[in-house]
Formats: C-alpha cells, sequence, structure tokens
C-alpha cells in the first residue's frame, strides 16, 4: 500500500468535517513521508500506525461533540445535494422527451398544406375501408401495432360502425411537437358523416409517415 492510499483510507473514516479532514491528511502524509526519508521502509511506518479503521479511530476518540455534529451536518448536506442534483437530472430528462407544443406555421419541418393534404387523404381511405392504403402511410412501428384487419375492426368497435358517407371536414388543427430530437406533426379534426360524427388525431414523423391514428 502507498502513502497515500493509507492516507485516503484513513480520512474516509474520519468522522469529521471536510475541512479538518484535509488537514489530517496533510499531516498525516507529511508525517510518513518524514519517517521514509529519515531511513524507515514505508512497509514499517504503516505496521506501526495500523491499519486505517484503527488509525482513524484514534482521532474519532478525541473529537468532541461540536466536531462530530458539524461533521454530520456537513454529511447530510452533501446528501442533500447530490439528492437535488439527481432530482435536476431527472427532471431534466423528462423535460427533454416531453412533447413540447408549437403552431405549425412557425415549423421548419413541416409543411401545413402537405400536412393537411395527407390527413385529409388518410380519413377518406379510411372511411372507404381501404385499410390496406391506410397502412402503407405508416411508420415501420406504427404497422407493428395496426394493420388492416385491426383497422376494420377499430371502425366495427365504435357505437356506429356504419358512418354513412362522409360529408365534410370540420376546421382541422395542426400543430407540430418536438420530443427529444425528434418532431412531429399532428393533426386534429372532426369529420361529419351522413349518419355520425368521428374526431380524428393523426399524428406525422418528418417523413411524414403516420405515427399515430385515433379516433373516438
Amino acid at each position: 500500500m502507498t502513502a497515500e492510499k493509507y492516507v485516503k483510507e484513513v480520512a474516509k473514516l474520519l468522522k469529521c468535517r471536510a475541512s479538518k479532514k484535509r488537514e489530517i491528511k496533510d499531516k498525516l502524509l507529511s508525517e510518513i513521508t518524514g519517517a521514509v526519508a529519515a531511513g524507515e521502509s514505508l512497509e514499517d511506518v504503516l505496521a506501526k500506525m495500523g491499519i486505517p479503521w484503527d488509525f482513524a479511530n484514534r482521532y474519532n476518540d478525541n473529537f468532541d461533540k461540536e466536531e462530530k455534529k458539524a461533521a454530520k451536518h456537513e454529511k447530510t448536506l452533501k446528501i442533500w445535494g447530490i439528492v437535488l442534483i439527481v432530482i435536476a437530472i431527472i427532471i431534466g430528462i423528462i423535460y427533454w422527451y416531453m412533447p413540447k407544443w408549437s403552431d405549425i406555421s412557425e415549423s421548419t419541418v413541416f409543411d401545413e398544406d402537405e400536412v393537411r393534404a395527407a390527413a385529409e387523404e388518410i380519413i377518406v381511405l379510411y372511411s372507404d375501408d381501404a385499410y390496406a392504403e391506410v397502412v402503407a402511410y405508416m411508420t415501420d412501428d406504427m404497422k407493428e401495432v395496426l394493420n388492416a384487419p385491426t383497422l376494420e375492426l377499430s371502425k366495427a368497435q365504435l357505437a356506429t360502425a356504419d358512418f354513412g358517407t362522409l360529408q365534410s371536414f370540420g376546421q382541422m388543427y395542426i400543430s407540430e411537437a418536438k420530443q427529444a430530437a425528434k418532431r412531429y406533426a399532428m393533426v386534429q379534426v372532426s369529420v361529419a358523416y351522413s349518419n355520425t360524427s368521428i374526431a380524428y388525431t393523426l399524428t406525422f414523423d418528418e417523413e411524414m409517415k403516420l405515427a399515430g391514428f385515433y379516433l373516438k
């Protein structure tokens, strides 16, 4: 064991303030270095001092209550400091992954007219039971969740399975969401049919692939 490592082990076991530890470390290292310079071997010097645990406890037994109390308070503050840093990192990560919304007109990635046209086309295809064509618009991840049969089933499970003919599109709300390093365009629109009205929410990735399809 080197002198530096021995001193470091002792310091870790000291129940005092950091400033006091530095003071003891400097003194202890100086004493060891001086003894070796005087002709003693490092092994003999460390053997006389004993194992770090015992040597540290000689100091600990002599620290007064105020020093121990200050050390405990300093340790508590350090722990809370670490906790707060971890919380700040977690909050930062959550914020990074939380979607941040902005108006589509401010987007540098999406063209509003292109998004609008794609949304209308997909809704028309779905309305006409052209499920395979809707799937063709999807991202690979979406295709693992939805396919033509599941899209057909989703329509059958609605209260009014027979939408009737498509009458008109309501006002279309389009926004951009930034999530982590990715951007998405989200479209929300109510569509009137002869037998019912359906609210659609469609999400497109940066390549204008369908990344989300929800209706109610």
